[in-house]
C-alpha cells in the first residue's frame, strides 16, 4: 500500500519530526500540500496522535531556524489537529526500544505512541531508520512504521 493510501485509509496516525519539519518549510511542497488537504483540515477524520517529546523537538528545531514567536505561531497552527498521548508507559515503551536501538529519543517516543494507538508511524528517510532496523521494530514491538519517500511523493 502507497502512503497517500495508507494515510486515506487511516483512522489514526503518528507522524514523526521530519514530516512536520517538511509541513512547516517555506516553499510549497507535495507533502505540505497533501497534509494540508487530508490531515490539517476541519474534515478530517483521521485522528493524529503525538507527544510532548515530538512537540519539543519540532519547536526547538523550527526556534533554531526561524525564532520563539514564529516557532510557537506554527506550532499553534496545527495544535488543534493533534491529540497528545500521554499514558504511563510511554516512557517504558521509548525506552525499551532506545535500549535495543541506536535511534534517537524522539523516534522512540514516536513509534511507542503508535504502539500505545495501535496505529501507523510514517517518518521521512533517515539514515539510522534503514529498512532492517523498521523490520526488526515492527517485528520486535508489533509496530506499524513507514518511511515516506519525498521524492516518490
Amino acid at each position: 500500500m502507497n502512503v497517500k493510501d495508507l494515510i486515506k485509509n487511516s483512522k489514526k496516525l503518528v507522524l514523526d519530526t521530519g514530516i512536520y519539519i517538511e509541513y512547516f518549510q517555506t516553499k510549497e511542497n507535495k507533502i505540505k500540500e497533501y497534509l494540508r488537504e487530508t490531515l490539517f483540515t476541519d474534515e478530517s477524520e483521521v485522528r493524529i496522535y503525538a507527544n510532548y517529546i515530538l512537540k519539543s523537538e519540532i519547536y526547538y528545531i523550527l526556534c533554531r531556524a526561524l525564532g520563539k514567536q514564529k516557532a510557537g505561531e506554527l506550532l499553534n497552527e496545527i495544535e488543534m489537529f493533534l491529540i497528545f498521548e500521554e499514558s504511563r508507559i510511554l516512557y517504558e515503551l521509548a525506552g525499551k526500544i532506545k535500549c535495543k536501538f541506536s535511534i534517537s529519543l524522539a523516534d522512540c517516543y514516536s513509534i511507542a505512541t503508535g504502539i500505545v494507538q495501535n496505529c501507523s508511524v510514517l517518518f521521512l528517510e533517515e539514515e539510522e531508520l534503514s529498512e532492517d532496523t523498521i523490520k526488526q521494530i515492527n517485528r520486535e514491538f508489533k509496530s506499524d512504521l513507514h518511511i515516506i519517500d519525498i521524492d516518490k511523493f
